[in-house]
């Protein structure tokens, strides 16, 4: 005999209040032992059900306008519409075969059941009718699968299917749109979707894109699994697909988690690629700047494992970009990993015997003062501003520039190294004769590099 809560928590699922109520009668029907009844009811709530579905999707769809006005018109004249209904659900693949199928054996289950038959409905057949009338149908959005998906590919040549770039907001049109898929039909869009990404037609090309993103950002686990092994496991190897998977993973790095060995390969080699293209003018902000993807992904992983599949990638980043805010931003999240190659590339480029190197870290530092000041410990602020002492001894003319500033420019950095050196005079002093041959005192230091003149 089924549970009361079972069948509670079965209704629960049925969005719609009139048809919830249906079931509700019918569950009460079963738990009298009133067995007819709960089959003719469930019967009944699944008929209006489907027609109000197939209004819904008349809306968009020819072939089920024709179908609902047919039946419609059937049902208002009292003539007897759902076999008409089944066959053409059925031959025109607005519901699968085995669904199909399901709707001819409650048919004949119920005719036997609400007519002098000599049927007598069993406690086994009425619980079949209730769970699979639910779980088959009401608790699930509109009928089609193959249906909807051709009508939102179709539409994808619309030029402003997408008014906003932002991704909040293509997640929420995506979201949308796919209200009245079934959670089957994801596979095949991503598939569809994943094909037009190709089209020489731009407008296809770029919602298709969007539309991918949109689903991706929505972390739907079935819509996951279909851009995992349709796209990346799929096209990795694909020179053509390497920009959207790089934005697919800064959408939600989770899809980089379960990829196979290979798949993993080829996303690094992408990455690599996309961070050797990377110039002055890359947007930070766009989701195909490799450093989003990067961190996005880091978010899912543990530091360790962070560094044993991107530590090449991430040197290679931190190298061609160590100044980037997203560079920054990404060591920042990731310090306990990243901050051991992070800091050593910034110390070297700001002590640098090369002019071009030393000048170009004084010359950007002051505009990430802020953002470094909060990555780097007090001593490592310290460091920083011997090393650029020491550019400026070797003739670096920006870097003598900020030396005879009083590092003026960068008054958090300077605050932060003040702030070591006062409190480990004896150990500064010591890395001060090491590193630029200072001998006089911590305090005739800070006088002399690190206090404005009154």
């Amino acid at each position: 005999m089924a549970h009361l809560t079972d069948m509670e928590e079965l209704l629960s699922t049925i969005s719609q209040t009139d048809i919830r109520d249906y079931m509700r009668e019918s569950m009460s029907c079963y738990m009298a032992g009133a067995y007819r009844g709960s089959i003719v009811l469930s019967y009944i709530a699944l008929f209006d059900d489907l027609l109000g579905k197939l209004n819904e999707l008349s809306r968009v769809n020819a072939a089920a306008k024709t179908v609902y006005d047919e039946a419609f018109k059937k049902k208002n004249d009292q003539d007897v519409y759902e076999n008409f209904l089944i066959d053409q659900l059925t031959s025109k693949s607005l519901i699968s075969g085995l669904d199909g199928a399901f709707l001819t054996t409650l048919r004949i289950l119920r005719n036997k059941s609400a007519h002098p038959s000599g049927h007598k409905p069993s406690a086994e057949e009425a619980r079949f009718i209730f769970f699979e009338t639910i779980s088959r149908f009401l608790s699930r959005p509109i009928l089609s699968t193959t249906q909807l998906v051709d009508e939102l590919i179709n539409r994808l040549g619309n030029a402003i299917f997408f008014p906003s770039l932002d991704i909040t907001e293509i997640q929420n049109i995506v979201n949308e749109e796919t209200l009245n898929l079934h959670a089957e039909a994801l596979p095949q869009l991503v598939a569809k979707l994943t094909t037009s990404v190709l089209s020489a037609d731009i407008n296809i090309s770029a919602n298709a894109v969007r539309f991918l993103l949109g689903l991706a950002k929505g972390s739907n686990i079935i819509a996951t699994k279909a851009i995992q092994a349709k796209i990346l496991e799929a096209k990795a190897d694909d020179s053509a697909y390497s920009d959207l998977i790089i934005q697919l993973l800064s959408a939600d790095g989770k899809l980089f988690l379960g990829l196979s060995t290979a798949c993993v390969g080829r996303i690094r080699s992408a990455i690599s690629k996309s961070i050797e293209a990377l110039t002055s003018s890359s947007s930070e902000t766009k989701l195909i700047h490799p450093a989003n993807a990067l961190s996005s992904v880091a978010t899912e992983l543990a530091d360790g494992e962070l560094l044993k599949y991107f530590k090449v990638e991430l040197e290679k980043l931190i190298n061609k970009r160590p100044y980037s805010q997203n560079t920054i931003n990404l060591v920042a999240r990731n310090k306990a990993a990243l901050s051991p190659i992070y800091f050593p590339e910034l110390l070297s480029d700001a002590g640098s015997s090369s002019f071009s190197t030393a000048n170009t870290f004084a010359n950007v530092v002051d505009s990430i003062d802020s953002s470094l000041s909060k990555l780097l410990s007090d001593e490592e602020c310290f460091q920083l501003i011997v090393a650029i002492s020491k550019a400026a001894d070797y003739g670096a003319w920006s870097s003598a520039a900020l030396e005879a500033a009083k590092y003026s420019s960068v008054p958090q950095i300077r605050s932060k190294a003040l702030d070591y050196i006062n409190l480990n005079k004896q150990t500064a002093e010591t890395y001060l004769a090491k590193n630029i041959r200072f001998q006089e005192s911590a305090d005739k230091f800070i006088e002399s590099f690190l206090t404005d003149k009154a």
